[in-house]
């Protein structure tokens, strides 16, 4: 009876374990081929640095993600995609799927007031907030119910990223500055102009940001205006400007990310600021130090947006770039916190055309058979392969670690060993 148990709970945690978990890597969301494909979202696993692609497809069956999918975000329970337009029936404008299977949840193809999905933000567990060229719409996850109007006021310019900060929601509205939100009464309490040239918002720690760039394509002049602009969330006011040598990307002609990454700890911003540029930035916020070629891409590489991404835990720059228009040539690089380049992977040839890259949320933490509390001595550890044959030593592959303690309690956890 008690091999019988020990073997049940290594069969149920390996039925458990069956459905995928990404967790630990970065999502790289694609264009792919505008007219002849769907959006993609590809999962780079930190564990053994391969790819998986077409994810979502994959998770799905007879699912894809909508048209000119740009933009992604998460919070603990799902992940919110935002596609220009819908994919025909089988991938909607806005798409919500399970933060860590990336089974779907909800998909909406059109809004009611119409609109080319921008960008979103999750506010709480009933509110996510969606920018569409006709304003922006709130959306409870809990139900799937969306506000059937935009909110008033917000589809004078249309939006792009957005942050929280003292019960207020800040939005870029393109091309003119700040849109300002009650989330007490959720409508628009103001819209501070900072400059027809605004092109992304973005926080670093407390504060909120806006960058503002008037050249729209290429590496800017010097009659160009470059700047970072704090928001006084209080007063709801901008605050003098900071010049820069390069700013964050204008994206006014074609919508897609250029808010940079941020390095939270230390300040620091890491973005692509030239469309097309063979580089990524670097900018010191507490010394004001810009390093314009701080990484270097390979020879024949390029940005399009900002596809780039810090992952604070590894102290890994994520970089998605292309080798040009028309070219079915993509790459994937990860570099430490000096630039130096850790990791290159070719995409598959395809035309991904590279959107953004987000850094997947971290795993729960194992759960037992009963809590562990305090200090417990271990009476023993079995390890189980996919067969279910139990070794006290560990198989080559996926093993269910089963460890059980003195006081009869167990817990179960699954480990990749080489």
């Amino acid at each position: 009876m008690i091999k019988k148990h020990i073997i049940s709970l290594a069969m149920a945690a390996m039925a458990s374990c069956a459905m995928a978990e990404y967790t630990d890597g970065l999502w790289l969301l694609n264009e792919d081929w505008f007219g002849h494909n769907s959006s993609t979202v590809n999962f780079y696993s930190y564990t053994d640095g391969t790819i998986t692609y077409r994810a979502f497809q994959k998770e799905n069956k007879g699912l894809t993600l909508g048209n000119t999918t740009q933009f992604c975000t998460q919070d603990d329970s799902n992940i919110y995609f935002c596609s220009k337009q819908n994919y025909g029936q089988t991938g909607g404008r806005f798409i919500v799927a399970d933060a860590k299977t990336l089974q779907a949840k909800h998909s909406i193809n059109a809004f009611d007031g119409g609109g080319d999905t921008r960008a979103c933000l999750p506010v709480s567990s009933t509110q996510v907030f969606i920018g569409t060229t006709s304003g922006i719409y709130v959306y409870n996850p809990t139900n799937g119910e969306i506000t059937s109007t935009p909110i008033e006021g917000t589809g004078v310019k249309e939006p792009g990223e957005m942050a929280v900060a003292n019960g207020r929601l800040f939005v870029c509205a393109q091309g003119l500055g700040v849109y300002v939100i009650n989330l007490n009464n959720l409508a628009l309490e103001k819209t501070i102009e900072v400059s027809s040239s605004t092109c992304t918002l973005f926080t670093v720690g407390e504060q909120v940001w806006v960058a503002v760039n008037d050249c729209s394509w290429g590496t800017p002049s010097s009659s160009n205006t470059e700047q970072f602009i704090e928001i006084d969330t209080l007063a709801l006011e901008a605050k003098t400007p900071v010049d820069v040598a390069m700013a964050c990307q204008n994206s006014s002609w074609a919508w897609r990310k250029t808010s940079p990454s941020v390095d939270e700890q230390n300040k620091v911003l890491y973005y692509a600021p030239a469309d097309g540029g063979n580089f990524v930035s670097k900018y010191d916020m507490a010394t004001g130090q810009f390093t314009q070629e701080f990484i270097v891409l390979p020879e024949g590489e390029s940005m399009y947006g900002n596809s780039v991404a810090f992952d604070a835990r590894k102290g890994i720059i994520a970089v998605m770039c292309f080798e040009g228009y028309g070219n079915a040539n993509f790459h994937f690089h990860t570099f430490n916190t000096a630039g130096e380049l850790l990791s290159s992977i070719p995409l598959e040839e395809n035309y991904w055309f590279p959107a953004m890259v987000m850094v997947a949320k971290e795993s729960s933490k194992p759960t037992g058979i009963s809590e562990v509390e305090g200090e417990k001595e271990v009476a023993s550890v079995r390890y189980y392969d996919a067969a279910g044959h139990c070794s006290a030593t560990p198989w080559a592959g996926l093993n269910i670690v089963l460890t059980t303690y003195t006081d009869g309690t167990h817990i179960t956890t699954k480990k990749m060993i080489k």
